[in-house]
This record gives structure tokens, C-alpha cells and sequence, in this order.
């Protein structure tokens, strides 16, 4: 699903699709344009640059620092 129109400019606060362009590019969002010159915004990707949804954790080793105490 894509975000209307009117969503769009809700989000941006922009009207023109050149405008909205530009605005979406500067925040890394990742967008089609139409044929027509609109731009296409997948619901998905607003949802991967807002917390509206749960952003997936990276999970990291723990470091070994057990050598730090057979050092002194």
C-alpha cells in the first residue's frame, strides 16, 4: 500500500511532488515517481523511518575482557 496524497503532504508539508521529492531524499526514504511526476510512498517505508513500528535489534557479542584481569 502507498500513502495518498494527501498523506503525503501531511508528511512532508510540501505540495509540490518536486518539493516532496526532495524532502523524502534528504531523510533517506526510499520512493518511486509516477509517470504523472507523483511520488509513490510505501506504507512499509514510513513505517521503517517512524516508531510506529518496532525497529529490529541488533544483537552484539559481549566482549571478553577476562584478559584484562591476568594482566596486573
Amino acid at each position: 500500500m502507498f500513502l495518498s496524497a494527501k498523506e503525503l503532504e501531511q508528511l512532508t508539508g510540501l505540495k509540490r511532488p518536486g518539493a516532496q521529492a526532495r524532502w523524502l531524499s534528504t531523510r533517506r526514504y526510499k520512493f518511486e515517481r509516477r509517470v504523472d511526476g507523483t511520488i509513490a510512498l510505501r506504507l512499509e517505508e514510513l513505517d521503517a523511518h517512524t516508531l510506529t513500528k518496532a525497529s529490529e535489534t541488533k544483537h552484539r557479542r559481549a566482549l571478553d575482557l577476562s584478559y584484562l584481569d591476568k594482566a596486573g
